[in-house]
């Protein structure tokens, strides 16, 4: 869409008098519908409804009519600003050239007036066009375009998936004899569901839009596709781009309902889209197919083991497009993956798995068996990887959950009033017994501790507010924040108190300290006294078999990154999450005693070949497909 257009909505959007408060957002969606029925007007001029000589000056009467139905339905956008009204109607004629119902999709535009902030305020995030295209191909390479084939997006946003399976079917069926092949697409073939008006309202008209039609009995409907019990038949192909929404952001009563309904998919920690996969699988015909767009973490999150389960016990994988940490949604942090099943369980054999790289030269793609699949989370490698990494697996005897306990560094709920410098420390004269050095995620390498000189007042040591009184008029600033953190509410923490302080003991002891995520295994022990923030995890209480200083180094060998990365979360390109239920389930090699204490005082390079050694590394090769699984060192921690 012409981006000067753009500029000048957003002009209109922002200068309009409104006599009502509204939002930003109900001001997109005001002019986003006028635009669309000045246009829809057009369209009808176009097709001889009605004639009009002035399109600027047309009236209301013209506009209100039975023929612009649609919009009667949908007058609660409607904000009756005739200013504003006047000033869309002055653009799109002044801009009649460039700007056309035929090229207008409603999506786009709501989608490029939409500020970062408005997009994951809201959760809106839009597949683009050239990724459903892919995905369309695919699912018509399964299911032929036939005039019988139906078609359901679940969760139909602005309609980019419908409008750009209807411009495939009507090329495909051209040739049918039907005398309004696009009537007959969108009232038979084409389905969708959505819990927001608006986007209805978009789907809609975008799909008006692309068609011959001036009035369509549309099957696109308000609707929660996961509670809601509307009467759709079964599908041929149900394809989308289900949300994402993590536990934190959704409804506790909605949670419950969500763990009732779909048990065998959805609990505890489980994201929302995992439950569109189960009710996809009861609304699709016999060898129907499903295409989804969704989170790629399903393949290692924890609690997504029930629906790697259901997957494989439910569907034939057909293919898996994993993007490992690419950004295909702009502004959006979701490592996405494309995934295609067919609703036949007996034809389960080898699936394809695309590997995507940052430079997409050189993507990876494997054949892989369906069965192999574990409920523990899915590991797919090529055959020399997969040989390696069961080695390893294999001759490794220890869990490290058995030698080890990790704990998560410190919560403080206001990070602006605890975490302090030295020239404040100096400013306000801070009672120094209660500061302890503090680190973040991004100071930790594996081989330092790269410290800011910042300090952590730690208030829980306060049992008395008058003997620290600096500290205490310090705080008094951020007192009212402080006040609003939930534990304070409850009664729980005192004012001052840190969110969650943990023990102190645990951060002055000697620790094997790791960021949450990284590039590369950044394992490294800490016997400065070093306290931690949340995004921070460290080991403790070793077990009596094994040191801090071969664990360490063993956790940074180049054999264990490799194991690791295998099995690990990959949450952009590149990064992957130390989660500590993850680490804990993997294994390492603890040789005998005397053993372990020969090799503690080594070096990387002699623990790397030790365990070469240990796992029968075998040339050249094996050490190549290790090397390419290694993070450059010296790479910053993310």
């Amino acid at each position: 869409m012409d981006k000067r257009f753009v500029k000048q909505v957003i002009s209109i959007i922002k200068e309009s008098d409104f006599s009502c408060n509204e939002d930003y957002i109900t001001k997109v969606k005001y002019v986003i519908f006028h635009i669309s029925k000045f246009l829809y007007a057009r369209k009808l001029q176009n097709c001889g409804i009605f004639v009009y000589d002035d399109f600027k000056i047309m009236s209301n009467d013209v506009l209100s009519g039975k023929e612009m139905g649609i919009f009667n339905l949908y007058s609660a956008f409607d904000l009756c600003h005739k200013e504003t009204e006047d000033r869309i109607c002055d653009l799109i004629f002044s801009d009649k050239n460039s700007l056309s119902f035929e090229n207008f999709v409603p999506a786009k535009l709501y989608e490029m007036l939409l500020t970062p902030n408005e997009k994951k305020r809201l959760g809106q995030v839009y597949t683009p066009v050239h990724i459903i295209d892919k995905m369309l191909v695919q699912v018509f390479d399964i299911k032929e375009i036939d005039i019988n084939l139906s078609i359901l997006d679940p969760a139909c946003g602005g309609g980019y998936f419908l409008i750009e399976a209807f411009k495939r079917i009507k090329n495909e069926l051209a040739s049918e004899s039907s005398e309004n092949i696009d009537r007959y697409i969108i009232e038979n073939m084409l389905y969708g569901a959505d819990i927001d008006d608006f986007s209805i309202f978009m789907t809609k008209i975008g799909l008006l839009f692309s068609t011959d039609c001036t009035d369509i009995d549309f099957k696109i409907f308000k609707s929660d596709f996961l509670i809601d019990d509307e009467n759709f038949p079964t599908f041929d192909i149900i394809i989308g781009n289900p949300p994402y929404i993590g536990h934190k952001q959704t409804d506790r009563s909605y949670r419950a309902l969500l763990r009732e309904r779909y048990k065998d998919v959805f609990y505890d920690k489980s994201d929302i889209s995992y439950c569109f996969f189960k009710k996809g699988k009861y609304l699709l015909k016999e060898n129907g197919v499903l295409c989804f767009i969704t989170s790629r973490y399903f393949m290692e999150a924890m609690y997504a083991d029930r629906l790697r389960s259901f997957i494989q016990d439910s569907f034939q994988i057909i293919s898996i497009h994993d993007f490992c940490g690419i950004q295909i949604f702009k502004g959006a942090m979701v490592s996405p993956l494309v995934i295609t099943l067919c609703n036949n369980i007996m034809n389960k054999s080898i699936l394809s798995y695309v590997k995507y790289k940052a430079d997409v030269i050189n993507n990876e793609k494997i054949a892989y068996e369906q069965k192999k699949l574990k409920s523990s989370g899915w590991v797919i490698l090529n055959n020399k990887e997969e040989e390696l990494f069961n080695r390893i697996e294999f001759i490794s005897n220890t869990y490290i959950s058995d030698v080890c306990s990790i704990k998560q560094g410190i919560i403080t709920g206001l990070d602006k009033a605890f975490i302090v410098t030295e020239k404040e420390i100096d400013q306000y004269k801070l009672e120094t017994d209660l500061l302890k050095k503090w680190i973040k995620n991004s100071n930790i390498s594996d081989t330092n501790i790269k410290y800011n000189n910042l300090y952590l007042i730690y208030t829980n040591n306060i049992e008395d507010e008058k003997a620290y009184p600096n500290t205490i008029k310090y705080l008094m600033s951020f007192k009212d924040k402080l006040m609003n953190r939930r534990e304070c509410i409850s009664g729980v923490r005192k004012w001052y108190e840190l969110q969650w302080g943990r023990i102190q003991s645990d951060f002055e002891s000697p620790k094997i300290v790791f960021p949450y995520k990284s590039r590369g295994n950044n394992f490294y022990f800490d016997n400065d006294r070093y306290f931690c923030s949340a995004d921070v995890y460290f080991i403790k209480k070793l077990s009596v078999n094994i040191s801090y200083d071969y664990l360490q180094k063993y956790l940074n060998s180049s054999i264990f990154e490799f194991y690791f990365k295998c099995r690990a979360k990959k949450v952009g390109i590149d990064i992957f999450e130390y989660y500590p239920n993850k680490l804990k389930a993997m294994k390492i090699f603890i040789p005998h005693w005397e053993n372990e204490k020969k090799f503690s005082h080594l070096g990387k390079f002699s623990i790397d070949n030790f365990l070469e050694k240990v796992f029968n590394v075998n040339g050249e090769e094996e050490k190549a497909i290790i090397n390419n699984y290694i993070s450059k060192k010296g790479d910053d921690a993310k």
